[in-house]
């Protein structure tokens, strides 16, 4: 039947289903405008604060080496006040760990890599911080703490470091058996060139004799510009 309608037909009957549909078309053509144009909005504002964050963090750095206490810790402020959807605060509190570390203030550094640790937005920067943190837990003799937070993340590169972390642990506790095993540990996994598998060797040779490590490697703390994987 309807092959049989003429052109005229066809454009009435259009013209009918137009009539009493064609609000909720406008309605969604300009929803889906609304949509692509908010989104874009969206995208221009990350953009645009992350450009900002960066500045700041870049002022933090020179600041930073510039030995200005105060200043540093107002810019950090700012990054964690304005800009706590970017990644550079978490880079910027890695950064004020390392700051506090050389002024004598593990405790502020243990705040500040707790804060990256439980809520880092990188899955990455989470498990250097908790890597950091545990090391320096291990330097102040908090070693249960520190076994706490050096669970070996599965799959990540830094895995080996934190096994040889937690041998250091486990070797100033006077758990020889235990550090042997995490050493050991360490040397199995270690395929990335993270660690210094003579140094580890020697660690684990020694603890075999019944002492505990001569050295604990320490945490190096980050470099300015970026997030290492140490």
């Amino acid at each position: 039947m309807e092959d049989n309608l003429t052109d005229q037909q066809r454009a009435d009957q259009i013209r009918d289903w137009l009539g009493a549909n064609g609000w909720y078309l406008l309605a969604g053509v300009v929803l889906g405008l609304a949509g692509l144009f908010g989104y874009r909005a969206y995208q221009g504002h990350v953009q645009q604060q992350a450009e900002k964050a960066s500045a700041v963090y870049e002022e933090l750095l020179a600041t930073v080496r510039a030995r200005r206490g105060t200043r540093a810790a107002e810019l950090m402020q700012e990054l964690a006040r304005d800009y706590k959807s970017t990644p550079y605060v978490d880079l910027g509190r890695l950064l004020m760990a390392r700051v506090s570390i050389d002024g004598g203030k593990a405790d502020e550094a243990v705040g500040y890599l707790r804060q990256v640790a439980d809520g880092a937005r990188s899955r990455e920067i989470g498990e250097v911080a908790r890597l950091r943190l545990g090391r320096l837990l291990v330097q102040e003799e908090r070693y249960e703490e520190a076994l706490k937070v050096l669970v070996p993340p599965r799959g990540s590169a830094l895995a080996a470091r934190y096994h040889d972390a937690r041998g250091d642990a486990y070797a100033m506790m006077g758990k020889n058996a235990e550090a042997a095993r995490e050493y050991q540990q360490a040397l199995a996994e270690e395929d990335s060139g993270v660690l210094d598998p003579a140094f580890v060797q020697a660690k684990l040779e020694e603890v075999g004799n019944g002492g505990p490590p001569g050295v604990i490697a320490g945490d190096a703390g980050p470099a300015p510009a970026n997030v290492p994987a140490n």
